[in-house]
């Protein structure tokens, strides 16, 4: 549970501008704004620490940071706690969304999707008509 990315889709990798193998070795707070540190690292003990009664509670469980992605400023994280048995922290899933104004926006995240890709890649570019929709409907997310 240290923010370590383990798993990550296409279109994570086509929006980030990063390997699949880049992006597996790094965490979260290496995609997290320089100046939003701090916050992301108290927003992510929170989320850690609440209570079982809190379980049900969004705030708790999910938080939004500004990114700081290679060659990108329009992408931020979306992060959500994933639990298991007994409310037993997992894992995160992290979507890149839309960046945040501010590291204490509290807005809907609008999650990022292919038409936000800047440079077309060969393989976008080839992909079938059908895959290609499937792309543009999915969010990018990873998970660690």
């Amino acid at each position: 549970m240290g923010g370590a990315f383990i798993d990550c889709n296409r279109l994570f990798c086509h929006l980030s501008n990063y390997t699949k193998q880049e992006i597996c070795s790094m965490t979260i707070f290496n995609m997290t704004s320089r100046q939003d540190l701090r916050h992301a690292f108290d927003l992510i003990s929170k989320m850690l620490s609440a209570p079982p009664d809190q379980a049900g509670c969004s705030s708790a469980n999910s938080c939004l940071l500004r990114g700081a992605m290679k060659n990108r400023d329009d992408l931020g994280l979306s992060v959500a706690l994933i639990k298991g048995a007994g409310g037993v922290a997992k894992c995160f899933c992290v979507t890149l969304i839309q960046n945040p104004t501010s590291p204490f926006d509290t807005s809907q995240a609008v999650p990022a999707t292919a038409n936000m890709i800047h440079e077309p890649q060969p393989e976008m570019q080839q992909a079938k008509d059908g895959v290609q929709a499937s792309l543009d409907s999915q969010p990018a997310y990873t998970a660690g």
